[in-house]
């Protein structure tokens, strides 16, 4: 399996594929003389294609296309197609009115057949039929086997399009359906400019694997005769191709060559369509074009989006309360139909959409456009020049400047986004802004179900957003966020319809034993080389990841840092300071950038470790791909606000359900202690209990080049004799903290000579300074000074009841020092009372475990020593294979830990 990321750019999978497709397309490039061949793009569509397969489309009375058809002759002309086709979805209309008005056509139409067992819709591009054959065909498509026994009875070549793309998806599909296709089917799509590189690589795979033996086995196995479909199992497959296309952008760009022999000297008395319906059925054709990933899609969409902003009538509320479709599909249109007509009020947003669509047919916007329109704005115009004039260069050329070009809307719309919040701010930080509190927003986050406090105002209680009026707050959507979501859409649309079958591909990579899927996870997190606990924790195991090759890259959003191997780094389009929780920033990332990396890294799964911006991404990534997510839950964010927040009861209560809401759109949590996995299990939250797992941080090895130090120096009354507790973490109240003046002030009357040294920083420094005035704050300290201080002082302090692992206590246990805990959460998965620590239940209990640990001597050895060998069974190998297993990775076969056993020896 081919996993390796080439220098974090384009997987080797990726490139595979490219590699093995051109080499097909080259072959069929000489496999005729092109004298004797007639081009012809046997898939494309306009606006006869007017009731589309997807059900939103239907429910919102969306035709596939608007293109007309002359407009489409006119496109296929200029690509220098010979033949004319156009293959509209169940009524061949357009090719009727060509041949009318005196036009040599290719009769055809694409038929939407259904495959009974499976429950199943698929297309079918007929050939070659009379308008009495096209009534037949469609009476006859409500079933497969009777349409194609038909067109063979009456020699109507016929074309299996896209053949590992369905419109619908349901368990009854397997594999068997394509033992069945290889029985019915003589010809087959293997190149639709439309589709996935990976769908057209496997089915041309799979088409060229299907030997006589196979064949006939199929069909003994299924009880189906070949012949009854006019296949002949001696004979290969017959392969095409075309573009599928609905917007004429790329009509013709994509099609098959069909040979005739002596082709110049029949054309002379022969219509050159009679000539492509023999070549088709004798299966003279080779394909031509290219597979561009998801980009052509992309570009289409995005035509078919900016129509559909422009053009989309109000389809009614009846209709689509009484249309089929389940509830979720019904709300999602009625959402999406209101937001369209909503977007339809705002004249500068039509405008935009008018210039897109007309940018991509290659018509640039008007010259004086430019410097009418506001400055913020001439970037939008500068991109849409930039397709227009593509348009007009090579095919490759266009494909290239239109996605980067929707990648540079989408950054430069959003960091405008976060320009105009980030004034916003600046310029009311004058006035009162409490109210935007989390307390005030989380108080706030609610819908009222009386439907005339949301649209009218006139609800009795303003707890709520009803307090913000809804048509307010439609007449003031920004330009640039509307925008931004059309662009986002697009590509999410684009690259969903290419995925939406991805276990099916799966299934049918493995079951050929080619071209399989990397297997590879992106984790997505908001910290990484940050001065806190959750950071430290997950750098640690990036640098196993690294050590190892493991296949997971880690992915951040920072200015500061550069990538690395397994290590992406995106640059924040905006930034937001939280200053209530210390010297955390909130960082917003491109979210086009982050999906091309996922998509070009050969990525399969993803993993997210916040609930900020990433978590958003990820979900994004989730939908976009259709691939299995998973979050690592790292914080408690309950307690969090139990103890920094003035929240009640009731409103904590609605942050679980947000909590809860997120947590099962995942396919997996991983937590870190016992007590969160029975909770996410648990009634509160109600995740099944096979989707949590559990799982803990591993130790690193001991940093042997660290030497104990001296407590005179970190302490200058001190000697080696002088008790002093240690303690390093983010200095904040939930961390507990404020309870150590009351248990230094009880064990000093029993150890006099008792000191405390704190390492690190936060928001509750001063305040923690002015309550413990004897201690020793050293701020934040480097892996190396902590090592030493690990080694040079007593016991490890850890009063907090909110972490949910505690890694400074493995990192204390790692380097021979015992630690002391409260009976909570993460701290009792990981110290076993009287042995290497101790856990208690309050304060008065941990003051007198301080004075029982420096009254023994002999205990202190002990725990050091049992201190040592707890760190030892959390070695790196069965964490991380543990957790790849959890999300069906595999650990490589030459995957050599490191091994921490030395850390039982007695520390210097």
């Amino acid at each position: 399996m081919l996993n390796r990321i080439d220098g974090l750019g384009k997987s080797e999978f990726r490139q595979s594929l490219q590699k093995e497709m051109n080499q097909y397309i080259r072959s069929q490039d000489i496999r005729f003389d092109k004298k004797d061949c007639l081009r012809v793009d046997l898939h494309c569509h306009d606006l006869n294609s007017d009731i589309p397969d997807e059900l939103w489309g239907r429910i919102l009375r969306l035709p596939e296309t608007w293109l007309k058809t002359k407009k489409l002759v006119k496109q296929l002309k200029s690509n220098d197609c010979d033949v004319l086709t156009v293959t509209n979805h169940n009524n061949a209309r357009s090719c009727w009115q060509l041949k009318k008005s005196g036009v040599d056509v290719l009769v055809a139409a694409e038929f939407t057949c259904f495959f009974p067992e499976y429950d199943l819709f698929i297309h079918i591009l007929t050939y070659g039929f009379t308008q009495e054959q096209e009534v037949e065909l469609n009476k006859l498509r409500q079933n497969v086997y009777d349409f194609l026994r038909y067109t063979t009875l009456h020699d109507i070549p016929v074309i299996m399009p896209h053949p590992l793309y369905f419109y619908t998806k349901n368990e009854k599909m397997d594999l068997s359906l394509f033992e069945k296709l290889a029985v019915i089917f003589q010809r087959f799509e293997v190149l639709n400019g439309q589709r996935d590189l990976w769908q057209s690589v496997l089915t041309l795979n799979w088409t060229q694997s299907l030997t006589a033996d196979k064949i006939n086995t199929y069909a003994k196995r299924h009880k189906l005769n070949p012949a009854d479909f006019g296949v002949d199992p001696q004979q290969p497959k017959i392969l095409t191709g075309g573009s599928d296309d609905h917007t004429g952008i790329f009509a013709g760009l994509c099609g098959s060559y069909l040979y005739v022999p002596n082709l110049a000297e029949r054309l002379k008395t022969e219509q050159a369509s009679a000539l492509a319906l023999e070549a088709l059925r004798l299966g003279n054709v080779a394909p031509f074009g290219q597979v561009n990933e998801n980009e052509k899609l992309n570009i289409a969409l995005l035509d078919y989006f900016a129509q559909v902003a422009t053009k989309l009538k109000d389809p009614g509320l009846l209709r689509i309360l009484l249309h089929r479709g389940s509830a979720w599909d019904k709300v999602g249109c009625f959402i999406l139909s209101n937001f369209i007509l909503e977007l339809q009020k705002s004249k500068k947003s039509r405008k935009f959409f008018d210039f897109v669509h007309e940018a991509l047919q290659g018509k640039k916007p008007n010259l004086l456009l430019k410097w009418q329109i506001s400055k913020d704005y001439r970037f939008c115009i500068e991109q849409l020049e930039k397709i227009a004039k593509s348009k007009h260069q090579s095919h490759e050329i266009f494909v290239a400047t239109v996605n980067e070009a929707i990648r540079e809307l989408f950054s430069h719309l959003n960091k405008l986004i976060a320009k105009r919040i980030h004034s916003f701010i600046e310029n009311h930080q004058g006035e009162k802004l409490e109210g935007f509190s989390t307390e005030e927003l989380t108080r706030k986050f609610e819908v009222p179900s009386q439907l005339t406090a949301l649209f009218f105002n006139e609800g009795k209680h303003q707890d709520n957003i009803s307090n913000i009026s809804v048509e307010k707050i439609l007449d003031n959507l920004s330009f640039p966020v509307l925008i931004s979501a059309v662009l986002a859409s697009t590509s999410l649309a684009s690259t969903r319809v290419l995925y939406q079958n991805r276990e099916l591909l799966n299934n049918f990579s493995d079951y050929l034993g080619k071209n399989k899927h990397s297997n590879r996870a992106l984790y997505l997190t908001d910290t990484l080389r940050d001065n806190n606990g959750v950071s430290n924790s997950l750098s640690g195991k990036l640098k196993e990841i690294q050590r190892a090759n493991l296949p997971v890259d880690f992915l951040i959003c920072d200015n500061n840092f550069e990538s690395e191997p397994h290590l992406h780094v995106v640059r924040p389009i905006g930034t937001f300071e939280v200053a209530k929780y210390g010297e955390q920033e909130i960082r917003f990332p491109d979210l086009m950038e982050i999906a091309q990396i996922f998509y070009e890294g050969g990525y399969d799964r993803i993993i997210c470790s916040t609930e900020g911006p990433m978590a958003l991404v990820a979900m994004f990534i989730q939908q976009m791909f259709n691939v299995p997510s998973y979050f690592f839950m790292h914080t408690d964010w309950i307690d969090f606000i139990k103890h920094t927040t003035d929240l009640n009861q009731h409103e904590r209560d609605r942050v679980r359900r947000l909590l809860r809401a997120l947590y099962n759109r995942f396919d997996g949590v991983f937590v870190l202690n016992n007590d969160h996995k029975e909770w996410l299990s648990g009634y509160e939250m109600s995740l099944p209990e096979e989707k949590v797992f559990l799982t803990a941080h591993h130790a690193e090895p001991r940093n042997m080049s660290v030497k104990p130090g001296r407590k005179s120096d970190i302490i200058a009354d001190a000697n080696d004799d002088t008790p002093i507790l240690f303690i390093a973490c983010r200095i904040s109240k939930e961390k507990g903290l404020l309870d150590l003046p009351f248990i230094i002030e009880k064990a000093k009357q029993q150890l006099p000579d008792l000191r405390i040294v704190i390492a690190g920083s936060g928001p509750a420094t001063e305040e923690l300074k002015q309550s413990l005035p004897q201690a020793t704050f050293l701020g934040w300290q480097s892996k190396e000074q902590l090592a030493s201080l690990y080694l040079t002082l007593d016991l490890f302090i850890f009063p907090s009841q909110f972490d949910t692992f505690g890694n400074v206590i493995l990192e204390a246990f790692a380097h021979g020092m015992p630690a002391l805990a409260y009976n909570t959460k993460g701290p009792k998965d990981i110290i076993q009372h009287n042995i290497n620590g101790f856990l208690v239940d309050d304060i008065t209990d941990m003051s007198d475990e301080i004075i029982r640990f420096f009254g023994d001597k002999s205990l202190r050895g002990t725990m050091q020593s049992n201190a040592l060998k707890r760190a030892a069974q959390y070695q790196a190998q069965p964490i991380m294979e543990q957790f790849l297993t959890d999300m069906g990775l595999e650990l490589p076969s030459n995957y050599n830990p490191y091994r921490i056993d030395e850390l039982q020896k007695t520390v210097a």
